[in-house]
C-alpha cells in the first residue's frame, strides 16, 4: 500500500504542467548539487541525478513529438549534452557545481516567467513531460 505522502505526490505531479514538472525537477537536483559539499558520497548522488535529469530531458527532446521550435530544442540538446559531460567529469574531480547550479536556476526561471507569460516560444504550449518527480527523486 503507498503511503500518503507518496499518493499526494503522485496528485500533485498529475495536475501539475510540464513547465511544473521540470522547474521542480531542477531545484531539486539544485538543492542536492548545493549539499554536494557534504561528503564524497552526497556528491557522487547529486551528480547521478543531474545527469539522469539529462537523460530524461535529452529523451523528451529528441522524441518526435516535442513541440519545441527546432532551434530552441538544438539549443536545449547542446545544453543537456553539456550538462551530462559536466556532471560525469565532476563525479571524477572536485571541481565546482556551480555551473550546472547557475544553469538549473537560468533555465528554472525561464520556465517560470513563461508560465506567468505565454507559454512555450511557437505555439503557446509545452512538451509533453515526463514524470521528472518521480524518475529523478
Amino acid at each position: 500500500m503507498r503511503s500518503a505522502a507518496a499518493r499526494y505526490a503522485a496528485v500533485q505531479d498529475s495536475a501539475a504542467s510540464a513547465q511544473d514538472i521540470e522547474i521542480r525537477a531542477f531545484t531539486y537536483v539544485n538543492g542536492l548539487l548545493a549539499a554536494a559539499g557534504q561528503g564524497r558520497a552526497a556528491r557522487i548522488q547529486a551528480l547521478y541525478k543531474t545527469h539522469r535529469l539529462w537523460s530524461l530531458l535529452l529523451d523528451d527532446l529528441l522524441s518526435d513529438g516535442n513541440r519545441l521550435p527546432p532551434e530552441l530544442r538544438a539549443r536545449l540538446v547542446s545544453l543537456g549534452l553539456w550538462a551530462q559531460r559536466e556532471s560525469l567529469a565532476r563525479m571524477s574531480d572536485e571541481g565546482s557545481v556551480e555551473p550546472l547550479i547557475a544553469l538549473h536556476r537560468d533555465l528554472a526561471e525561464g520556465l517560470a516567467a513563461q508560465r506567468r507569460g505565454a507559454g512555450a516560444p511557437g505555439d503557446g504550449g509545452g512538451p509533453a513531460a515526463p514524470p521528472f518527480a518521480a524518475s529523478v527523486a
